[in-house]
């Protein structure tokens, strides 16, 4: 893959060439790039997942020795929602327990977000998340660790965790991991803001 400079300057050529915009040009470009299939036990998910795909880059762009599974913009997908690549298990055995989802992750011209992702579900629907839109990438970044970390409660049913792209670009995964940790690793889920004692502003004053 070129380096940033070398990839904004063949999308420039490349919408001179085409009269592409930006994101065209950007995404036709990252699809150079071949893929294998995705590893047993990942999938392709979100809320447009036809819009992207994902796959293995060649062996030859391998991440310290390792597969790197990229997540990308189709060429001919809209840029208006997001897509991931995850896996899913049953919670059973990690319920009461505290889970780390961890790996090496790399942007490549992201025009919105990404970011690695760790999720708990009850059997009633309620959820626990995060997704790093607190900490995400943004725009083309080196390889840096990316770690999520949640309690699983007693009445958890499953546990989720992945990477997603929100926009154009494409996200770069490597090394996943996910393990069982100590209480002293804390939680990496975004506090809530949190609720005022009781209503305000419910006089708006003489017209």
């Amino acid at each position: 893959m070129p380096r940033h400079k070398d990839l904004k300057r063949l999308v420039r050529a490349r919408m001179a060439q085409t009269g592409e915009n930006y994101t065209q040009a950007l995404t036709a470009l990252l699809g150079e790039a071949g893929l294998d299939p995705l590893p047993d036990g990942w999938h392709m998910a979100g809320s447009r997942p036809a819009d992207y795909e994902a796959g293995l880059l060649p062996r030859a762009c391998a991440y310290d020795g390792k597969r790197v599974i990229r997540l990308r913009l189709r060429a001919d997908g809209s840029a208006g929602g997001f897509g991931t690549v995850m896996q899913s298990i049953d919670a059973a055995r990690y319920r009461g327990r505290r889970v780390r989802f961890s790996a090496m992750i790399r942007g490549q011209e992201i025009t919105d977000w990404a970011g690695a992702w760790l999720r708990v579900d009850t059997a009633n629907g309620a959820r626990v998340l995060d997704n790093m839109q607190d900490r995400p990438l943004r725009g083309t970044t080196a390889w840096t660790e990316a770690a999520n970390v949640l309690d699983v409660g007693e009445d958890a049913a499953s546990v989720h965790f992945g990477v997603l792209l929100a926009g154009a670009g494409a996200v770069d995964l490597a090394r996943p991991r996910f393990e069982v940790v100590g209480a002293d690793v804390p939680v990496t889920r975004t506090a809530k803001r949190p609720l005022a004692p009781e209503p305000r502003g419910l006089d708006f004053g003489a017209a």
